[in-house]
C-alpha cells in the first residue's frame, strides 16, 4: 500500500491527482498506520521530522499539481509560457489567501502575451489554483488533526516520566519539557513547523515538576516494617 509520503510521490498525472483528490483524508490514514508507538525523547523527535517533512511533502506535491492543472487548462494558450507556469507553480502555496493577486498577474501576463480574452486566461489560472489549494487543505486539515491527536495522546505519558522519582532530575527535567510542548502541539498542531522538537524543547523554562505523591501505607505495610 506504500506510506503516507508514497501517496503523495505518486502524484505526477492528472489521473493519479484526480485520484488523490476524490480521497484525499488517504494521506493521514496512512500516516497513522506508519507511525510507531513513543517510548523515548529521540523517538518523539524522529516522529516530529517525519511529520514536518510530511507537510513539506504536501506542499511539493501542490506544486506539482498546480503545473498538471495549469498545462491542462492552458493547453490552447501560448501567452503564460512554460517558465511562467513553473513560477506559479512553485509559489502557489503563496497565494493561498491571495488569489485575486494571482488572479491580477495572470490577467496581465496574459495581455501582454497577447492572449485574445485576458480575462479569460486569468480565470483559468485561479481555477486551477482553487482546484490544488483546496487539496491541499483538506489533505493538511487531516494530517494537522493527526499530529493534535497524536500530541494529546502523548501527554499523560510524558507527564508522568516528568514526575518518576525513579528517573534522574535532568531525565524529569527533559520530559517536563516534552509534556509543554506537546500540550503547545495539541492546541496549535502547525508548532511542530516552528522549529524542531529540541529547539522548542530548549526555548522552554527549566523547570522540575513535583513527583507524584508516594501512596499512604497500609494497615498491612505497617504490619510489615514491624
Amino acid at each position: 500500500m506504500g506510506s503516507a509520503q508514497d501517496v503523495l510521490d505518486r502524484v505526477h498525472s492528472l489521473a493519479s491527482l484526480d485520484v488523490l483528490a476524490a480521497e484525499p483524508g488517504v494521506v493521514a490514514a496512512r500516516l497513522a498506520a506508519d507511525l510507531p508507538t513513543i517510548t523515548s525523547l529521540p523517538e518523539l523527535e524522529a516522529r516530529d521530522a517525519t511529520l514536518v517533512d510530511l507537510l513539506g511533502g504536501i506542499d511539493a506535491m501542490i506544486a506539482r499539481a498546480m503545473r498538471l492543472r495549469l498545462d491542462h487548462a492552458l493547453h490552447a494558450d501560448s501567452s503564460i509560457g512554460a517558465p511562467t507556469r513553473s513560477v506559479f507553480a512553485s509559489t502557489i502555496v503563496g497565494y493561498a489567501n491571495q488569489l485575486p493577486l494571482l488572479a491580477q498577474r495572470a490577467r496581465d501576463l496574459a495581455a501582454r502575451g497577447r492572449a485574445p480574452d485576458p480575462d479569460a486566461i486569468a480565470d483559468l489560472v485561479v481555477g486551477a489554483a482553487h482546484a490544488v489549494l483546496e487539496l491541499r487543505a483538506a489533505i493538511r486539515s487531516d494530517v494537522l488533526a493527526m499530529i493534535r491527536q497524536l500530541a494529546a495522546t502523548a501527554v499523560p505519558e510524558a507527564d508522568q516520566r516528568a514526575r518518576d522519582r525513579t528517573r534522574s532530575e535532568p531525565e524529569r527535567r527533559r520530559w517536563s519539557a516534552a509534556r509543554r510542548d506537546l500540550e503547545a502541539v495539541a492546541a496549535d498542531p502547525a508548532r511542530v513547523l516552528a522549529a524542531p522538537t529540541t529547539a522548542r524543547l530548549a526555548a522552554l523554562p527549566v523547570e522540575l515538576d513535583e513527583p507524584a505523591a508516594e501512596p499512604e501505607p497500609t494497615f498491612k505495610d505497617l504490619l510489615e516494617l514491624d
